[in-house]
């Protein structure tokens, strides 16, 4: 999905008559799409790939279980440590603009998009946890695949979760 899609998604449930946005009215789809979309900042997810695509290589390499076979594995480039990490940054902060550029222009902020603005970003980390060989590598090298795996988990749910309510709060919002 889509980080703009995810705003102006918001935008479309409060400008429609309040109750009516997950049936008779505009955008006319439930809830879940909200958190759907909310969770897949795809524009960042995007840019992520193609930084990956040449700031890592992957190569074979005898397992450690000494069994002769052989896996692939995936590093970062020794000089794009740095690059990566800045990244990591960088996009995190793109995921909040994508967010709060549309709701600012196209609709009304309100208290709520303050929780709003913190999902794609959030998303995006979760993303990068869940996957291997990341920009979340770069910038958190320390965090242990284990606790890195639950806590993504977790907060893809949370963040379903709360996606879904503040899509509610918006479809009952009065119209503006």
């Amino acid at each position: 999905m889509s980080t703009i899609a995810y705003a102006q998604l918001t935008n479309t449930r409060e400008a429609a008559t309040p109750g009516t946005s997950t049936t008779s009215g505009s955008p006319g789809i439930k809830t879940y799409i909200d958190a759907f979309s909310s969770l897949v900042p795809s524009e960042v997810l995007t840019l992520h790939a193609l930084l990956i695509s040449f700031t890592t290589k992957t190569t074979l390499e005898a397992s450690a279980r000494n069994d002769g076979q052989m896996i692939s594995v995936t590093k970062i480039l020794e000089d794009a440590h740095q690059t990566l990490e800045i990244s990591f940054w960088i996009l995190t902060l793109m995921s909040v603009i994508l967010f709060a550029a549309p709701r600012y222009f196209g609709g009304k902020w309100d208290k709520y998009d303050w929780v709003r603005v913190c999902i794609a970003p959030l998303a995006f980390a979760g993303w990068t946890m869940i996957q291997r060989t990341t920009a979340f590598d770069a910038a958190f090298p320390t965090v242990t695949e284990i606790p890195r795996t639950a806590i993504a988990l977790f907060l893809g749910a949370t963040l379903g979760a709360i996606s879904a309510g503040l899509a509610m709060k918006a479809d009952a919002k009065p119209m503006q």
